[in-house]
């Protein structure tokens, strides 16, 4: 039992930025203190979540046991002398923590955590571009590090970066981005709810995107929509925007009109970000946005599958749902699918996925 870790969810914030508890909001229709969970339990066998608001906890203790901070007021160290004195008492060789408000921080991450904790049994955090170079809150703490952190709280110090870096820390590179690690804050931190319609070459995409994009929005959804491409150009060469952009070498330009805008440019050094990025950027005010493909963004999905189009669908069907998927169009119903299917031809099948759509994200 020394060499395992308790997972724990830091959920225990006032969330006064936010406005309300933050573990309730939800990314993509699931809420963010499940992320978190979900993420823990691929590394850990056990996991709990450190909760102070009542509200919070009557929701989480359906899934995850529940505790409070043995000293409130105190920050998020609080929650990790909390997770401690637990992971103390059962016998265990430390926690691994995760803010609850860091639902990019991916399982990679974690693993790579554990799997140095394993092997070298100090304390570590992934090294991120924050102003200390790691993150304190997605970090193994070994038990050890119990008695420091109550000696720290008592001196009423609360800077859960300088105590990470007081013990014996070792640094462990993630493998993401420093962009994964950034923090839920404020409402506009989370993107507006999206999910996605992925399918094989030829199998109908464009198509069935269109007819949702047309049913949501004839239902009054503020529709916005991603389309996913490769080596495209949306210039045309010698126009005034062509000529700031590749004469000029603006690094972006914004066509503005009357009713129109565009905005053209390239990434820049950092390539392409995040699809949550983007969202939060670009399409912020949007009630809901349709992507065609990004078939490996962690959206919900609906994947059109056709037979004559390619052998196999992009999802394993007994998989689906584990995948992300909330159904399946297809004219292969017999295929052993983990989520609702729908006829690939069937008059209503817009409105179909429009319904299921609604139920999940919003």
């Amino acid at each position: 039992m020394r060499g395992e870790l308790l997972g724990v969810i830091l959920a225990g914030g006032n969330s006064r930025r936010f406005g309300k508890p933050k573990a309730l909001a939800r990314l993509h229709g699931r809420p963010l203190w499940r992320l978190a969970a979900s993420r823990l339990r691929t590394v850990c066998s056990r996991v709990v979540a450190v909760v102070n608001d009542a509200r919070v906890a009557s929701e989480l203790e359906t899934e995850v046991d529940v505790l409070p901070d043995r000293q409130t007021g105190l920050g998020p160290l609080a929650g990790v002398d909390a997770a401690l004195a637990l992971a103390g008492r059962e016998g265990l060789g430390g926690a691994l923590v995760l803010a609850v408000d860091m639902p990019w921080a991916g399982r990679e991450a974690l693993v790579r955590l554990t799997d140095s904790w394993r092997e070298h049994r100090r304390g570590c955090a992934v090294a991120t571009g924050s102003p200390w170079g790691f993150e304190p809150l997605c970090a193994v703490y070994p038990v050890a590090a119990r008695l420091p952190l109550e000696r720290w709280l008592e001196r009423g110090a609360r800077e859960a970066g300088a105590f990470a870096r007081s013990l014996d820390l070792q640094v462990v590179e993630s493998g993401l981005p420093a962009s994964s690690f950034r923090s839920v804050n404020a409402p506009p931190d989370l993107p507006p709810p999206a999910f996605s319609i992925v399918g094989n070459k030829k199998s109908g995409k464009t198509t069935l995107s269109v007819a949702v994009i047309a049913e949501l929005a004839r239902r009054g959804r503020r529709v916005m929509s991603v389309k996913h491409g490769h080596h495209f150009r949306v210039d045309t060469p010698g126009t005034d925007s062509w000529r700031h952009r590749h004469e000029g070498n603006a690094g972006r330009v914004l066509l503005t009109g009357p009713a129109d805008f565009a905005l053209m440019g390239d990434w820049g050094p950092g390539g392409e970000p995040s699809l949550d990025i983007l969202l939060s950027r670009h399409l912020s005010d949007a009630e809901i946005v349709v992507v065609e493909g990004h078939r490996d963004a962690p959206l919900p999905k609906v994947e059109i599958f056709r037979a004559a189009a390619q052998p196999e669908p992009v999802l394993d069907p007994a998989r689906a749902r584990a995948q992300g998927a909330l159904g399946a169009v297809t004219d292969r119903p017999e295929l052993p699918w983990s989520v609702p299917v729908h006829a690939a031809d069937a008059p209503d099948v817009a409105a179909w996925i429009a319904d299921l759509v609604e139920g999940a994200l919003l």
